[in-house]
């Protein structure tokens, strides 16, 4: 993979320790947002995550969590992602297993119902928890 499509990470106004990488003009068509809580973090994913945006979903899942005693613990904001094609339910797969290999949890949040019938078809609803919620979501995780 020669070059990378992600930017340098920029603060956000208004949100301590959050995070955005915007798209370029020609790259992807996804922002990923990260905001670092007392005892979860939540990744927020806007837009498209497809082939193109996936290296930059994958560049944060690897230091999107703060150490952890009990291993990470990631909650995945999905409620503003439009579209999520085979190369994003990979990167799904992959932020699960890099979570669960750290002794660690992960929620996906707010999954939009393209997503969660691609999850059901693929057989990973079984594997990837889900709430309804970012709130509960959060809530379930960032219990100390």
């Amino acid at each position: 993979m020669g070059h990378s499509l992600h930017r340098p990470a920029e603060k956000l106004l208004g949100g301590k320790g959050c995070t955005s990488m915007p798209a370029s003009q020609h790259g992807p068509h996804v922002e990923i947002r990260v905001e670092r809580l007392e005892h979860c973090t939540v990744l927020r994913v806007l837009g498209e995550l497809d082939f193109q945006g996936t290296p930059m979903f994958y560049a944060h899942i690897d230091g999107a969590w703060a150490s952890d005693q009990g291993g990470p613990r990631l909650v995945i904001d999905l409620h503003e992602m439009r579209f999520c094609d085979s190369a994003g339910l990979g990167a799904l797969v992959y932020a699960f297993n890099q979570v669960t290999s750290a002794k660690g949890r992960l929620l996906l949040a707010a999954v939009p119902v393209h997503l969660r019938r691609r999850m059901r078809i693929s057989g990973l609803e079984r594997h990837l928890e889900s709430r309804e919620t970012v709130e509960q979501a959060v809530n379930e995780l960032c219990e100390p």
